[in-house]
């Protein structure tokens, strides 16, 4: 966005480079500002700050260290700019801002990626929050190239946001003209993809500079409005791939259940190669191949090193078995194994072979990152197809809910009786059917359900595709002794009882369950347009099972703000409780955290306890 030219020359004297040193790092974690650059005086070192949907300045701070807060006009001025420069980079941030507020991250002080308040707004524009903003024709007056986020993944006001950016910086010739424009390689904003191979041909509009570089600082805007920075973390790339020398590979011929069964054998035939790959003409099943050579390691340090394939693979590096044998299917995703190497030429064997799936067109991809070098294959491209393996399969309701049944990853674990209900123009959620609780609310996109088809057992899942908020995914109600008796954590068959949903008439499911003897309803709805999801469980007879409570939350912290509005997880999302609620609440420590609990009312004959999620 715009920003005031006079403040240019102000900061850039401000900056200093230590870049002497970032070649020997790898991720790099800004725990002291310091570590960043000079902090213009309108910019505050915090420890907390608090904020909600409906205020449009930061509400209170607190002392100490970790967040850079930047306040509202006209007290705000200067933009914050690094002390570094950089190239390629990854950066990963997160940002908080208030209603209606307004800044921006530049890559390279040239190219920005957009902070705004966009929360619920249906069709974004390169001005929201995660676009990458327009450039701008002075001669025209107009703006051009600018590129929406692929859709909204913004939360509300007052909550942290995390954007994570992989940025390729542009090109030159010796001579120093560009032959490579700058490139947005992904972004993500709170976990979803909404940018990808986007290129842009040259400083987005109040860019820092006018002229285009191969290194540049990081710039956030501070002359716009209020907006809380935490938890950067960085990495810089731009050394080239350690080369493989003496490549060599040899064939076995036949059908092999393990890497035994051919290991001490005479190859069928050996021969040196340019580069890895499957594909030596011996057909597409029953064969196994060993690739060896020597990786030119140029410094020591850590090294990352993946296999993504369709087959069944192996690896050592430097004598040691990196990755064990082991099968992988599309969709499994890389095997990874982070090593310590010297400087100098490290050898390495990688095995792969195959003997099922006819039909099926193997996949062999060998990948490599390291200090300064971002993670980049070693095979030849034809080798590994990304699209064939990864392709999605996306389920999207359209005009009314649409309801999926299947397996569901929760936490470290698979939830296999679970129904997931999207919006058309609202967020979604997943109901775990054994535990009566909501296991995780989303925005954006509903499921991609490629692995139902295409994996087995309790891979056959459906992935939400969209920015995540993952509950604590124990049973919502439940019978207590006493107030400080803890949660449990399931229910047995004998006291909950599923007596499945019914549609009601805009086609959203209400969930019916016993619980002990009470009749018990569930029914989860869209709120504020699309910006909350309200539950209401509605009970008859609870003079029958006396003593139970419904748990409205539990997570590690819970800030009870007033008003009936928790603040979950130093700003992960809101809770809000009704007037009818309030007074009932019940907030309470566990050994993990914290749990707010309602109680079910044995005065009446029916009620019903009611909250909103807010993200």
């Amino acid at each position: 966005m715009i920003c005031s030219l006079k403040f240019r020359k102000l900061l850039l004297p401000l900056c200093f480079v230590f870049l002497g040193n970032l070649s020997a790092q790898e991720v790099i974690v800004i725990n002291d500002w310091s570590q960043f650059g000079d902090i213009p005086g309108t910019w505050k070192l915090v420890g907390g700050v608090t904020t909600d949907w409906e205020q449009e300045d930061f509400l209170s701070t607190s002392p100490g260290t970790g967040i850079l807060v930047n306040p509202p006009k006209p007290k705000n001025g200067p933009h914050l700019i690094s002390g570094f420069e950089h190239g390629d980079m990854e950066l990963e941030l997160e940002f908080m801002v208030p209603k209606g507020s307004n800044s921006g991250i530049y890559l390279q002080g040239r190219y920005e990626i957009q902070i705004f308040d966009s929360w619920g707004k249906i069709n974004p524009n390169s001005g929201d929050a995660g676009g990458i903003y327009q450039r701008w024709d002075e001669e025209k007056k107009q703006g051009f190239e600018g590129k929406p986020p692929r859709t909204n993944a913004s939360k509300a006001p007052g909550l942290w946001q995390q954007v994570k950016i992989d940025f390729e910086a542009p090109r030159f010739d010796a001579s120093g003209k560009k032959i490579k424009n700058a490139k947005f390689n992904q972004v993500y904003l709170n976990g979803v993809l909404i940018h990808e191979n986007v290129e842009v041909t040259g400083p987005t509009r109040s860019a820092l500079f006018e002229d285009e570089k191969p290194l540049g600082p990081i710039m956030i805007q501070g002359d716009h409005g209020p907006v809380a920075i935490r938890n950067i973390r960085y990495e810089i790339f731009g050394k080239p791939v350690p080369p493989i020398k003496d490549l060599q590979y040899a064939y076995y011929k036949g059908k092999f259940q393990s890497v035994e069964d051919f290991q001490d054998n005479t190859p069928d035939q050996t021969g040196p190669l340019n580069q890895i790959t499957w594909d030596l003409g011996h057909g597409i099943l029953d064969f196994a191949y060993e690739y060896s050579g020597n990786l030119e390691i140029p410094e020591s340090g850590n090294y990352t090193f993946s296999l993504n394939a369709f087959g069944k693979t192996s690896l050592e590096v430097n004598g040691e078995n990196v990755l064990p044998d082991e099968v992988q299917f599309p969709g499994d995703g890389p095997r990874s194994k982070t090593v310590s190497l010297e400087q100098g030429s490290i050898p390495f064997k990688l095995v792969f072979y195959k003997n099922n799936y006819p039909g099926r067109r193997p996949q062999l991809g060998f990948f490599m990152a390291g200090p300064g070098i971002k993670s980049s294959p070693l095979h030849e491209p034809n080798s590994y197809l990304d699209h064939q393996i990864q392709k999605p399969f996306y389920l999207e309701p359209t005009t009314e809910p649409l309801i999926q049944r299947g397996f569901f990853q929760h936490g470290e674990g698979v939830r296999t009786h679970t129904v997931s209900v999207g919006e058309p123009a609202g967020p979604n959620f997943t109901y775990d059917l054994q535990q009566g609780s909501v296991l995780s609310v989303w925005k954006g996109g509903f499921l991609d359900t490629a692995p139902m088809w295409r994996q087995r057992g309790q891979t056959q899942l459906m992935v939400p595709n969209g920015a995540l908020v993952e509950l604590e995914g124990g049973p919502s109600i439940a019978r207590l002794d006493q107030d400080n008796s803890p949660w449990p954590d399931s229910l047995s068959s004998e006291l909950f009882r599923i007596k499945g949903y019914d549609l009601n008439r805009d086609r959203r499911p209400t969930f019916k369950y016993v619980f002990g003897e009470i009749a018990v309803e569930d029914l989860v709805v869209p709120e504020m347009n699309g910006k909350a999801f309200t539950r209401t469980i509605r009970y008859s007879q609870p003079q029958k099972t006396p003593g139970v409570w419904a748990r409205v939350i539990a997570a590690e912290t819970i800030e009870d703000r007033g008003d009936g509005i928790y603040l979950i997880n130093e700003g992960q999302f809101y809770v809000k409780l009704p007037d009818t609620n309030q007074q009932k609440a019940h907030l309470r420590a566990t050994s993990s955290g914290k749990e707010l609990l309602v109680p079910f009312s044995t005065s009446q004959e029916n009620g019903e306890i009611k909250y909103s999620i807010i993200w």
